[in-house]
């Protein structure tokens, strides 16, 4: 009778086991090893340590090695890496048995952040080079990312001004106090009680605040993270980043990435286009789509001017009323300088307008006795047409997005770009930022999307016969 399969303790060994034959020959850290033993560091920009005295510092790839470990396989905190390098027989293979304390880990973060983010751009150029890019189509989207200070302690605007007038009439009693009593603040004759000198600084950083919420424009701040903004994340509104991303259609590959305090998508459609241009040294013949939340006038316009192939469908240009025209019913000829209504009538140019710091052309409809003025004009039998800088790149994006080619390559939109952040929120189970401060959040975004080209280079690499170069 066969007895069942259980460890046994005290069973010796022959030969000493080697480290190597522990882990599998296609496991992804001998990947990231290959991977990072590939790079020049220093010139993509990592600190290189030298120590003339005292313990020599650890090496840039070996703790770099640490990292993208980690990221593969969702450890992002310094304590659990460093942890996870004495458990984990992968981290022990990779880092030939050496552990790394915390404090070593969050250094090499610190003081290579911008050079990380050049590293997503290695795993681009490489994908390409790789074949994993097709170069064809991609799609743009963005994604609201919580903060990682607590949404609870943050202050409005109104609380803000309410605080700030309160601590002003605190210490300006105290103030008067001391002066009665012959001190005086100048030349440092006296000292603020501990207490009061917490108000003073608590006084300054509201003042910062004030300041910093007149001068972007917003309600909401947040002392821990002044970068941050309320944005809708989750059904919520926490303090949040929003998490730009291009995505190729071919492997999922992530072909540029970046973060941007705005709420709206609406201004970051060329800036990402052309990152992801300059990421994969690709020519503008690439596709790129993108959601209605990018279609802003001006950026369609931009795009034009710079002749990137992007496919958006613009934002409504307006509506006169539900069963009527609208805005966008009218057609500009740019060469000729007319408007022409859905009646085939040119109407009257009345002159310019200055709108949001441009110059706008206003055209009035002045036909009397039209069949479908009840569509058109208003109450007062008025309808003026605004055409701004952008109108005429809006009509043609419009005019494009007719055909059926057109129509196709913005439904796979969704499937291309969508399925990417739920990879990273579900799978990857990403929903937070777990550092502070915009530079920092920058970079992390680039670790987390760094993680997924390693994962489309792995698959690539563990085949037979197959290398990267």
């Amino acid at each position: 009778m066969a007895q069942p399969i259980a460890p046994d303790y005290g069973q010796q060994f022959l030969l000493p086991p080697a480290l190597e034959d522990w882990v599998p020959k296609d496991h992804p850290v001998r990947f990231i090893r290959e991977f990072v033993d590939q790079q020049d560091l220093a010139k993509l920009g990592f600190a290189m340590p030298i120590s003339l005295e005292g313990r020599p510092a650890y090496a840039p790839g070996l703790l770099l090695k640490i990292w993208l470990y980690g990221y593969h396989h969702r450890i992002r905190s310094t304590r659990r890496l460093e942890v996870a390098c004495r458990d984990q027989l992968p981290l022990l293979w990779v880092t030939g048995m050496i552990t790394p304390d915390h404090n070593s880990l969050w250094r090499f973060w610190r003081d290579n952040k911008q050079a990380l983010r050049e590293l997503f751009k290695q795993s681009v150029r490489l994908a390409v080079n790789a074949g994993l890019v097709g170069l064809a189509l991609q799609a743009v989207d963005g994604t609201k990312i919580q903060a990682a200070a607590s949404s609870a302690k943050g202050w409005t605007k109104e609380q803000m001004e309410k605080l700030l007038a309160a601590l002003d009439d605190d210490l300006g009693q105290t103030e008067k106090q001391l002066e009665n009593e012959g001190l005086t603040l100048e030349g440092g004759a006296y000292r603020l009680p501990q207490e009061l000198e917490r108000k003073e600084a608590l006084r300054a950083a509201v003042k910062a605040g004030l300041e910093q919420l007149e001068q972007d424009g917003r309600k909401h701040y947040h002392s821990k993270e002044p970068e941050a903004r309320r944005m809708k994340c989750e059904g919520k509104k926490p303090f949040a980043y929003n998490a730009q991303a291009v995505v190729d259609q071919k492997h999922g590959v992530v072909v540029a990435a970046d973060i941007t305090v705005e709420e709206t998508d609406s201004n970051e459609l060329v800036r990402m286009v052309e990152q992801a241009q300059e990421n994969t040294q690709a020519s503008s013949a690439v596709l790129t789509v993108a959601d209605g939340s990018y279609g802003s006038g001006g950026q369609v316009a931009e795009a034009a001017q710079r002749q990137l192939n992007v496919l958006v469908q613009p934002q409504d240009g307006g509506s006169h009323k539900p069963a009527g025209y609208s805005a966008q019913d009218f057609q500009y000829d740019p060469v000729a300088g007319t408007v022409t209504c859905p009646q085939n009538k040119q109407l009257n140019y009345v002159g310019e307008a200055n709108q949001k710091g441009q110059q706008v052309k206003r055209y009035r409809c002045r036909v009397k006795g039209c069949p479908v003025a009840h569509l058109c004009k208003d109450s007062r039998g008025r309808r003026v047409i605004e055409i701004w800088g952008h109108t005429a790149a809006v009509q043609q994006t419009r005019q494009r997005l007719k055909s059926i080619e057109a129509q196709e390559a913005l439904s796979k939109r969704g499937r291309i770009i969508e399925r990417h952040f739920g990879h990273i929120k579900q799978h990857d189970g990403f929903r937070r930022w777990t550092v502070r401060g915009a530079d920092n959040v920058r970079t992390q975004w680039a670790l987390i999307n760094l993680s997924i080209n390693m994962r489309a280079l792995h698959k690539c690499w563990s085949k037979p016969k197959n290398h990267l170069n």
